[in-house]
């Protein structure tokens, strides 16, 4: 019923808390779902950690996939994973460091069953003491709700974060454009929200708290990396608000310059206002 796609980087499976809240489930829960693990670092598994991914989620039909040292966008293989959707399933999207157990399957089950007319299906998802999925984005802006309500609701200016989302086979593989591959990692999640919102006027909150972690916020990580993560988000982001119109994507240009100041401050680092 369900195909869940994970991806990797540089990460032993023992080490991801998505697996091992996967090892974690009920064999009936397991019995109900495929997986695709996509390993985008620049070596494959070796026996040792394909035996622990294998004995980690043992039960579950589960596919290893390395991509040839390539750090593949997480746009082009979300739109490969929907290739090998069966009409009968769901798409659970799961970062790596995703923290749930058998009621987020079962309490996403009852709302599948519940709500036949509708495709998209959210965790409440939680990052220390903030609801961050679903959240509200109008424009340029997002912000965070202080509390969620299981249950219908709108698409208007509603986005959510890709790890914990249900979507319906019959939404991706007939009515879904697909993800735009020019964005490559960040706003991925933004990019398919915008498009459900063009043809949907609801989507389903389930009643289930899940935790992760937003990984771009973190600090201590070396400038050159956090510099590529920086200029990605940014060409994402105004890629997706060209969409809205010549109006919002300058004032979205101007935002990210007082944005990039504001990160340089964080950081303690001046070098993020000059990134082209």
């Amino acid at each position: 019923m369900y195909l869940i796609t994970i991806v990797l980087y540089n990460k032993n499976p023992e080490d991801s808390s998505t697996i091992n809240s996967l090892s974690r489930l009920t064999t009936e829960i397991k019995n109900t779902l495929r997986i695709i693990v996509w390993d985008n670092s620049p070596m494959p598994f070796n026996d040792s950690q394909r035996n622990t991914l294998s004995n980690k989620l043992n039960g579950i039909n589960t596919i290893y996939r390395h991509n040839n040292g390539e750090n593949m966008p997480l746009s082009r293989i979300y739109n490969l994973t929907i290739k090998e959707l069966q009409n009968n399933e769901c798409l659970v999207i799961l970062d790596d460091d995703s923290e749930f157990d058998n009621q987020f399957f079962e309490k996403a089950t009852t709302a599948i069953l519940k709500h036949d007319d509708i495709d998209l299906f959210l965790p409440i998802v939680h990052t220390s003491d903030n609801i961050v999925s679903p959240a509200y984005m109008y424009l340029f802006k997002g912000h965070y709700f202080k509390s969620v309500k299981p249950g219908i609701m709108t698409t208007k200016n509603t986005t959510a974060i890709n790890s914990g989302m249900i979507i319906r086979a019959r939404y991706l593989k007939h009515d879904f454009e697909g993800y735009d591959e020019n964005i490559k990692f960040y706003f991925t999640d933004n990019d398919f929200m915008s498009k459900y919102d063009a043809s949907h006027q609801s989507l389903v909150v389930i009643d289930y708290h899940m935790h992760h972690t937003l990984n771009f916020y973190q600090r201590g990580e070396e400038f050159s990396k956090k510099k590529a993560r920086f200029k990605d988000l940014r060409h994402s982001f105004l890629i997706l608000m060209r969409r809205k119109g010549i109006a919002v994507y300058l004032i979205t240009v101007l935002y990210m310059f007082i944005y990039s100041i504001k990160f340089a401050i964080i950081h303690k680092d001046i070098r993020y206002i000059f990134i082209r």
